[in-house]
């Protein structure tokens, strides 16, 4: 129950019964001693600006935001950090007094759910499979840790392999026929499309060229609500693989510290995370 006294977030998405994310949240607001709650909120395109108008007269603490909202809420912000900026997405409003500012913490958060998992993209050569907005927002945040790298590590690759690409206008990607060769040298594949959700992704997954990976190459995707395919086939194939499950909790970690100014306690939240995937299963 809901006190008088008890700020709120809000995650926001059409269709949002799906997301896992106020369990989560919750649940770093609880191990925090915060009174606070994130609630989900299901809002179509075109209500999308009467919505956010909404929380800001409601004076909540911010708003996590899932597709489809992603380009609307940039467009809606009076500030976007350098990040969101650079992404042309948004993902985490912080109201700001009156102002919203927009933060992107999809990035980051991809970064720092690796490094949870024991692997430094520095000096690393990566593929990424898919273009769009996801790609985009993980594209930018290993670049950035490659930037950000030590002269020990060496110079990494982000290669961005796509069905069509000269649809990618973010960056120069590679086509399709070129991804055994992309693989043969990665240390990490990155799965940013949606295969794992189509009804053809055995047959999807079957036709990439993992057999052509080096042996200690890491696979990722941001799927987090079910084991896919992908990382089936490569874990039985020796490889180490990351689910979306460390994205999300990472991402919603930074949000938090962005509404609340505290570091947020991610082990409560992966927790969290995790029983509500339980539950669902």
């Amino acid at each position: 129950m809901i006190r008088e006294a008890t700020r709120f977030a809000a995650v926001i998405g059409w269709p949002i019964a799906h997301s896992r994310s106020p369990q989560m949240l919750d649940a770093a607001f609880a191990a925090a001693s915060i009174d606070a709650r994130l609630v989900p909120i299901g809002v179509p395109p075109e209500d999308f600006a009467t919505a956010v108008a909404g929380l800001r007269a409601m004076r909540a603490l911010g708003a996590s935001v899932t597709t489809p909202h992603k380009l609307a809420a940039a467009a809606l912000c009076d500030e976007l950090t350098a990040e969101a900026r650079a992404i042309g997405a948004v993902n985490c409003l912080q109201l700001d007094g009156a102002r919203w500012i927009g933060h992107n913490t999809d990035a980051p958060g991809f970064i720092d759910g690796l490094a949870a998992a024991g692997f430094d993209p520095r000096g690393k050569r990566v593929v990424i499979l898919g273009a769009g907005g996801a790609a985009r927002a993980v594209a930018h945040g290993l670049g950035a840790a490659q930037v950000a790298r030590e002269p020990t590590h060496g110079l990494g690759t982000v290669h961005v392999v796509a069905r069509d690409p000269s649809s990618v206008t973010w960056t120069q990607a590679l086509p399709w026929s070129e991804l055994r060769q992309a693989f043969a040298t990665a240390d990490l594949v990155v799965d940013c499309t949606p295969i794992a959700l189509g009804a053809d992704e055995e047959t999807a997954v079957a036709a990439l060229p993992l057999g052509a990976l080096p042996p200690a190459a890491w696979v990722a995707t941001l799927i987090y609500h079910r084991p896919t395919k992908l990382l089936e086939r490569a874990k039985a194939a020796g490889h180490s693989t990351v689910d979306g499950r460390a994205m999300l909790v990472h991402q919603g970690a930074r949000a938090f510290t962005i509404w609340t100014g505290c570091p947020a306690p991610i082990g409560a939240m992966a927790r969290a995370l995790d029983a509500s995937l339980l539950e669902v299963g």
